[in-house]
């Protein structure tokens, strides 16, 4: 904030999202203009109003409960009260239509948590202590109250800057900026055993970022280790970027030798390997002469002193720093009376220097000249595993395309991630060769095909869900009110039109069926995604009227009486038939909107590969707004859902990707790469605009455009305006 104070450019780096969000918006604050932070500040203290006066009309927030229960389980952090008042006040925030005001209104929330709760900071995080607890705790609502109030005053105080921060991650400070940047400085966790992500535990739930326990490690796994509880076994036995000193082995023996806990010798060392590889990136990033100032402390473990400032300077001078400077600014004394200080030092990089990355390039090169996907063999309409076609889908990613990625990009025995899973078939190919494969997707009735897909399944478990869905169907009547809520959906047609009356209420069973039946089940999945590919066609395996099986236009000809149940045990007994292979690995896969923070189980992965829906083309709710239907959205749903998904929203700007490309720099591996297969049409280039917003985290591979004027069509009348596909490739 000093440096946007001054006018000048900044950058900044950190793994915490609470601080990420908290610099964010001060940055915001400070850019704003006076109308815009009037404007603001109005909106700040009307909410205050909502929140004292109609806290108590609004809904709780049952997604954060949820999370709670998930993240602290028993741990009662809040009087019920005070509970409910943050889950109301959680749910107002939500429903704040301006982001800036929103992002202001959090970060008083925030800020407002502890004092209204059972903990006190004391250097950690803890539950307040009797004496403590007599003192009362504040009223969250009248804390958040006086928060926004105090926000509002300052907005009005600001003195616009025309400065600007950035923020970008530490590896990728060698790729984007190398010689660019003029100093550095930093204040990194200092070696004390404080662990950063368990004090800020409560402000990361509310936030969004806490939905298990196991989102809290996977935080820890990207922090420096600074505490014990952030050892890991990963950490400990990683060898790449390890720092080999005599000085620091002859320390942690020392501490070994006198450690009540073992895991201390094991923080010291890994500690080191950490802070040497947050300061490599930074010689290549620096100007010729440009400096590295660290504020640090020196720690006293078992009566064994680490002087972490010396250590650090060794680090610097490894990488070729020299030492400009070394000043205390302070001085302290350890628990066993041993002085201990505060030291800033001055690192300068004294010539140019250029850490060389290993690439994948002669393999994507190989791609971008022979294009393999158009050429014979791989070109055929129904190329690759014939579990691919479990169910059509409109605007499906071809597998042969999806299977080229994954060969350059993961491997046989990496790992990726696809955000925009659709149908499952890039992380399906990954799933193939024996890779870990994870996949994120907010359509219900794309998720449970991915599920599906990504699934070993079992014989017996779906024979178990189709004589359950046989029984059910049996004695089942769609009552009028089943029945009318249907008929509300009218796109085409109504669905009364597409199918005989008999068959329409065997439709409305099965989907009753599946909306009592858990989710989570791989078989009910599978007979969830084969049912949905019945749906509609022009074949005698559809269950409506002729029509189209990648999107249900109007129907034509007779009404005849179609049995569900011996369609869909054909197309179940046809793909059960299909060879997986004995390599094939289990994927996971979540319904969840890509833009929200990702399960912490997708860590260190070797590639993000990804088909978002390209800029004014296909409407995916439209095109399977029976699958959607089916899969339980009702009338309202079509007019409320697709302002949640990227299709829409990506039409008010592209920043709605930043999240995405935050997230995957965070979750992959140094020198990893997020891979977008987009769509280019004359009133948008995807990759630019894309690539703009990457910029702070990625360096760009490659950038490359495939015409696709050529391109089948598949009986559809109106594939958008897309020609040519783009692959815009991001590395670490």
């Amino acid at each position: 904030m000093t440096i946007m104070g001054l006018g000048k450019t900044g950058l900044f780096s950190d793994v915490n999202p609470l601080c990420i969000h908290v610099i964010k918006a001060k940055s915001l604050a400070r850019t704003l203009s006076q109308e815009k932070r009037s404007e603001y500040a109005e909106k700040l203290l009307t909410l205050v109003k909502v929140a004292k006066d109609k806290a108590a009309n609004h809904p709780r927030h049952e997604k954060l409960d949820v999370s709670y229960r998930a993240t602290f389980g028993k741990s009662e952090f809040f009087s019920p009260e005070q509970y409910e008042a943050i889950l109301r006040v959680r749910s107002i925030l939500d429903r704040i239509g301006i982001s800036g005001v929103r992002q202001l209104a959090e970060v008083a929330a925030i800020r407002s948590l502890i004092p209204a709760s059972r903990l006190i900071r004391r250097g950690d995080l803890r539950f307040k202590r009797e004496a403590e607890e007599r003192r009362g705790t504040e009223n969250f609502i009248e804390a958040f109250s006086a928060s926004l109030e105090l926000i509002a005053n300052d907005l009005q105080e600001l003195t616009p800057s025309d400065g600007s921060i950035h923020q970008v991650g530490m590896s990728a400070l060698e790729n984007r900026y190398d010689d660019n940047i003029d100093a550095i400085i930093t204040s990194p966790p200092y070696l004390n055993g404080t662990n950063y992500f368990r004090n800020t535990k409560v402000e990361l739930w509310f936030l969004g970022y806490l939905n298990s326990k196991a989102d809290l490690s996977a935080f820890r796994e990207q922090a420096v280790t600074a505490g014990i509880n952030d050892v890991t076994k990963g950490k400990s036995n990683r060898r790449d970027g390890r720092f080999e000193s005599r000085k620091l082995d002859e320390i942690v023996r020392e501490i070994a030798e006198c450690a009540y806990d073992q895991r201390i010798p094991a923080m010291v060392r890994t500690y080191f390997n950490d802070m040497h590889e947050a300061l490599r990136p930074a010689f290549a990033a620096l100007t010729e002469h440009g400096r590295v100032c660290i504020d640090i402390g020196d720690s006293v473990y078992g009566g064994v002193h680490v002087p972490t400032d010396q250590l650090i300077v060794e680090i610097g001078e490894r990488l070729g720093f020299k030492l400009k400077d070394d000043v205390t600014l302070r001085e302290r004394m350890s628990r066993n009376g041993r002085k201990l200080r505060q030291s800033l030092i001055v690192l300068e990089k004294p010539s140019k220097g250029r850490v060389e990355r290993i690439s994948t390039r002669s393999r994507w090169q190989s791609f971008r000249t022979n294009l393999p996907h158009r050429k014979p063999g791989m070109a055929a309409r129904n190329w690759g595993n014939k579990l691919h076609s479990l169910c059509s889908y409109q605007g499906k990613l071809k597998p042969a395309i999806a299977s080229s990625l994954v060969d350059i990009f993961v491997g046989d025995d990496g790992s990726m991630l696809d955000p925009f899973s659709g149908v499952g078939t890039i992380a399906f190919e990954a799933s193939l060769r024996g890779a870990a494969s994870f996949a994120l997707e907010i359509s219900p009735s794309a998720f449970r095909i991915s599920h599906a897909k990504l699934s070993r399944q079992s014989r017996s478990d779906i024979e178990d869900v189709l004589e359950k869905l046989e029984a059910f169907l049996s004695d089942y009547r769609a009552s009028d009110f089943e029945m009318e809520r249907a008929l509300q959906i009218r796109f085409n047609k109504t669905l009364d039109e597409y199918f005989h009356p008999r068959t329409l209420n065997e439709i409305l069973g099965a989907r009753k069926f599946m909306a009592l039946n858990d989710c989570s089940s791989p078989a009910v999945s599978f007979v969830h995604a084969a049912l949905q590919h019945i749906l509609h066609g022009n074949r005698p395996y559809a269950l409506s009227r002729r029509s189209h099986p990648l999107t249900p236009y109007a129907p034509t000809g007779p009404f005849e009486y179609r049995s569900l149940m011996e369609r869909l045990r054909a197309k179940i007994e046809r793909s059960l038939d299909v060879d997986i292979g004995d390599r094939f690995r289990e994927g996971h896969v979540w319904q969840m909107d890509a833009t929200d923070p990702w399960p912490g189980e997708i860590n260190n992965i070797d590639a993000v590969i990804t088909s978002p829906p390209f800029f004014d083309s296909t409407r995916f709710y439209l095109g399977n707004w029976m699958r959607l239907w089916f899969s339980g959205w009702e009338a309202e749903d079509f007019r409320i859902q697709p302002q949640k998904y990227i299709d829409e929203r990506q039409k008010t700007g592209f920043d709605v990707y930043e999240p995405i490309i935050r997230q995957s720099r965070e979750r992959l591996k140094p020198g990893g790469f997020l891979v977008f297969h987009l769509g280019e049409s004359k009133k948008c280039d995807m990759a630019e605009e894309i690539e703009k917003i990457a910029q702070p985290f990625f360096r760009t591979f490659d950038v490359f455009s495939e015409s696709v004027e050529h391109c089948e069509k598949h009986g559809l009348r109106d594939k958008g305006s897309v020609t040519a596909h783009q692959y815009l490739v991001l590395q670490s």
